[in-house]
């Protein structure tokens, strides 16, 4: 039999854009939360000793290279403001589905922020997300507009309303599209 070793490894990493890199299967997941994210700013966590910020949880490549695939708002926070600085690090054996389920686990629960445009989120989770994994995360059988609604907590005739609100901010003022007549 295999021998897969399943506990972690700790370790404090000073991490930055050279050694860190997004795990290939969960690039979409990342895109997506990208898109739909909060504008909000973040607590400075640079200046807590090393021992007292939250563990980020990796996987070992190869050399020094280290795979993220969940936690997107810390790792975006670490690669801006928190270069040079050791991280506690957790690092483990990859397991592919729960890495796939902790990264679009992070995309769900952009469902749940206000302000977010609900008809262009189901749009992107339709057209990226692996339906078996979205399904399991929300509790559903199919992922239809019924059931997110349902998820996201919020009703149909108010995803219906921002649809429609959208259709009619894109025809706008009614000014034509080529604006080369101004030049």
């Amino acid at each position: 039999m295999n021998s897969i070793h399943l506990k972690p490894t700790q370790k404090f990493i000073i991490l930055d854009k050279n050694n860190l890199v997004i795990h290939r299967d969960v690039q979409k997941a990342l895109s997506i939360w990208h898109q739909f994210r909060p504008r909000v700013m973040s607590i400075n966590m640079g200046s807590l000793d090393d021992y007292y910020r939250p563990p980020l949880r990796l996987i070992c490549g190869t050399d020094v290279t280290y795979y993220f695939f969940s936690e997107f708002r810390r790792i975006d926070n670490v690669l801006r403001e928190e270069v040079n600085v050791r991280q506690p690090c957790l690092v483990a054996a990859e397991s592919l589905r729960d890495i796939k389920r902790l990264a679009w686990s992070e995309v769900v629960e952009l469902a749940f922020l206000r302000g977010v445009y609900h008809p262009a989120f189901l749009t992107a989770l339709i057209n990226n997300a692996p339906k078996s994994i979205i399904c399991e995360l929300m509790n559903i059988d199919r992922l239809t507009v019924d059931n997110y609604c349902g998820f996201a907590g919020i009703s149909q005739s108010a995803y219906e309303y921002q649809q429609c609100k959208s259709i009619k901010e894109e025809k706008g003022l009614g000014l034509i599209k080529n604006m080369s007549w101004l030049g």
